[in-house]
C-alpha cells in the first residue's frame, strides 16, 4: 500500500495577518519527511483557499487507493467557531467558515475514505487543540472501518494562540528538533509528543495538545541514523550564533559554513558597546509622534476619496487612549505574548476562578461544566503620553439594507517598535437609526514597525482591506436582493 504526505502552508491572507514563516514551515517539514524515505508521495502546497485545500487532499487520496500511512501537516491561521475547528483558507471569513475554511470534521471525513493504517496529523495553528475523533468516551484501540492508529499533534489548546517565528514558527521548529533529538535507535511518534510536552511545559500561553490511539510502536523512522544528513543541515540552519554590537558573529566561520574553533574569537563587546547599540534602536517621542501622525493622516486622506461617497457617509474620530472595544481583546492577546523590554503599554490576561454554582453544574452536567471554572479578564492600559493613539473611521450607510463598517487603527508603542493593529468590523442595525456596538470581523491584522520604517505600503494595505470589505458587503447585499 502507498504512503502519502500532504503539507499545506498558508502564508498570505486576504483579511488576516500574513504569516511568512508558514512557507518555511512546509519546506522544512518536506525535508524531514524526505529524509525518512518512508513516503511514496509528498505533496506541498502554499497559499491555498478552502476549495484548493479540499482539492489538494482529494487529489492526493484517490478513492480506490488504500493508504498504508497518511501524514497531514498544516501551518497557518486556525479558527474556533461554535465548537468546530477550521483550517483557514487564504480568503477566510469568520461569517462563512464552512465555505472559506475547511472544518476538522470535513477533513477527517476525507481522510477516512483513504482508510490509512496509520494517520498522523500535525497542526501548527491557533486554537487547534480539537479532538480528531469526537466521542463522549475515549475511542477503543481499534476503530472498525476507520483509523487503526491515530496521532494528532496540535500546537495549542482550543482557546490559545500559536506563535510564529523566524525562520520557522515556534511549534514547527520544536517538532523538527524533537524529530532529530535521538541519534540512535527508532524514533517513535510517542517520543515526539513527550519531547514537545517538555519543550512547552513552562509556556502558559501555548500548550500542545495530543490525540493518540495505537500500539505505541509506530515510528517516524526505524533507525535515527537515516536522519544524520538532515540533522546536520537543520542544526546548522537553526543555530544562530550570538551577535556582537555590529551584528556580526562572535565566532569566525570556516569555508564550509560551520563554526571553526581553530580560529580566534572576536573580542566580546563591552557592556557600554551593547548599551550604545541598543540605544540606537530605541525611538524617541518625536519619532513616535511623526510615525503615528503620518499613518493616521495618510489614512484620512485615502478614505476621503469619493470611493465610498455613493453608499456611505464617512466620519473620522481620534483618541489619545485605546478606547474602542472592538480591538481591545485582539491587542491584549498579541501584546501579552510579545517580549517587550518596557511597560509603555500594559496588556495582561488574568484568569480568575469562577465562584462555584452548584445549580449551574447540576443543570449543565458535569462534562459541560468542565473548563468553566475560570474566567478571563483583559487589562489594557496606555502608560506613556500619546496625543494620537487610535483612529476610528466609520462608514455609515445611506441605505438601510446596508450595515455600518468601522475601521479602527490602534498604536501601541514600545521602546524599539510601534505595534499597529487593524480591525474592520460590520455592525447591523439595532434600531432605525442605531447600530450594534459589537461587530462581525471582516479584517484583523497587526504589524510591528521600526521607528524609521516607511509606512506608505501600510496605508495602502489598510485602505485596500477596507475597500475589499465594503465591496464584499455590497455584493452580498445586492446578491440577496436580486434573489428575491
Amino acid at each position: 500500500m502507498p504512503s502519502t504526505a500532504i503539507l499545506i502552508g498558508n502564508a498570505t491572507y486576504l483579511g488576516g495577518n500574513d504569516l511568512p514563516c508558514c512557507r518555511d514551515d512546509v519546506l522544512a517539514m518536506r525535508e524531514l519527511l524526505e529524509a525518512t524515505s518512508r513516503f511514496d508521495t509528498i505533496i506541498d502546497c502554499i497559499d491555498l483557499d478552502a476549495d484548493a485545500m479540499r482539492d489538494a487532499v482529494r487529489n492526493a487520496l484517490p478513492p480506490e487507493e488504500t493508504q498504508s500511512e497518511l501524514f497531514f501537516f498544516f501551518s497557518g491561521h486556525g479558527a474556533q467557531i461554535e465548537g468546530e475547528f477550521y483550517y483557514c483558507g487564504t480568503k477566510f471569513e469568520s461569517r462563512r467558515p464552512n465555505e472559506t475554511g475547511v472544518s476538522h470534521s470535513e477533513l477527517h471525513g476525507l481522510f477516512r475514505t483513504a482508510s490509512p493504517t496509520t494517520l498522523v496529523v500535525v497542526i501548527d495553528a491557533c486554537y487547534s487543540g480539537t479532538p480528531l475523533v469526537k466521542r463522549d468516551v475515549p475511542p477503543p484501540p481499534l476503530v472498525k472501518d476507520g483509523f487503526r492508529n491515530v496521532f494528532q499533534f496540535s500546537s495549542s489548546m482550543n482557546d490559545q494562540t500559536s506563535m510564529g517565528g523566524v525562520p520557522l514558527s515556534d511549534y514547527t521548529r520544536a517538532f523538527i528538533e524533537a524529530s532529530i533529538r535521538k541519534t540512535e535507535g527508532a524514533i517513535y511518534y510517542t517520543d515526539l509528543s513527550n519531547t514537545l510536552r517538555d519543550n512547552f511545559i513552562q509556556n502558559d500561553g501555548q500548550t500542545p495538545f495530543f490525540v493518540y490511539q495505537g500500539t505505541g510502536r509506530e515510528t517516524l523512522v526505524d533507525d535515527a541514523k537515516i536522519l544524520d544528513d538532515f540533522r546536520a543541515r537543520m542544526t546548522a540552519r537553526l543555530t544562530v550564533p550570538d551577535a556582537g554590537a555590529d551584528g556580526t558573529s562572535t565566532e569566525e566561520v570556516s569555508d564550509s559554513g560551520t563554526s571553526s574553533n581553530s580560529h580566534l574569537l572576536v573580542e566580546a563587546p563591552s557592556a557600554m558597546q551593547l548599551l550604545l547599540a541598543a540605544e540606537g534602536k530605541i525611538g524617541s517621542p518625536a519619532q513616535m509622534k511623526e510615525l503615528i501622525g503620518s499613518l493616521f493622516d495618510g489614512l484620512k486622506a485615502k478614505v476621503s476619496a469619493p470611493e465610498f461617497a455613493e453608499f456611505f457617509d464617512t466620519e473620522v474620530s481620534e483618541h489619545s487612549r485605546c478606547y474602542e472595544p472592538t480591538s481591545e481583546e485582539f491587542m491584549i492577546r498579541v501584546l501579552s505574548r510579545e517580549k517587550r523590554p518596557d511597560r509603555l503599554v500594559t496588556a495582561e490576561i488574568k484568569r480568575e476562578k469562577r465562584k462555584a454554582n452548584p445549580w449551574a453544574v447540576a443543570s449543565a452536567g458535569i462534562l459541560a461544566a468542565i473548563g468553566q471554572d475560570y474566567i478571563e479578564q483583559f487589562d489594557l492600559e496606555l502608560n506613556c503620553s500619546l496625543e494620537r493613539a487610535q483612529i476610528k473611521i466609520s462608514l455609515t450607510p445611506k441605505f438601510r439594507t446596508l450595515q455600518r463598517l468601522v475601521l479602527v487603527m490602534s498604536c501601541a508603542p514600545s521602546l524599539e517598535h510601534c505595534y499597529v493593529f487593524e480591525m474592520v468590523t460590520k455592525h447591523p442595525r439595532t434600531d432605525w437609526d442605531a447600530f450594534s456596538t459589537d461587530g462581525e470581523e471582516a479584517v484583523k491584522r497587526w504589524y510591528k514597525l521600526g521607528w524609521d520604517d516607511k509606512i506608505g505600503w501600510l496605508i495602502d494595505k489598510v485602505c485596500d482591506g477596507l475597500i475589499t470589505a465594503v465591496k464584499n458587503h455590497i455584493d452580498e447585499i445586492t446578491k440577496r436582493l436580486s434573489e428575491r
